[in-house]
């Protein structure tokens, strides 16, 4: 595996944990009572979920 694959590898899984780690969402409802509720599109949660296998997979395929 190359360096910058390595490197692309690590920085995406870093970025998903951060995601992971802060509740970082993409949407933002009003709930009502002068705030507002954030949530996670189902677009957005299948892009984590598909970036997460594809990890996997080069992680098992690396190994």
């Amino acid at each position: 595996m190359t360096d910058a694959v390595e490197k692309l590898i690590s920085a995406t899984r870093a970025l998903l944990d951060y995601m992971e780690e802060e509740f970082v969402f993409d949407k933002m409802g009003d709930a009502g009572c002068g705030g507002v509720d954030p949530y996670r599109s189902e677009t957005f949660d299948n892009l984590i979920r598909a970036a997460r296998a594809a990890l996997k997979d080069v992680d098992g395929a690396s190994s």
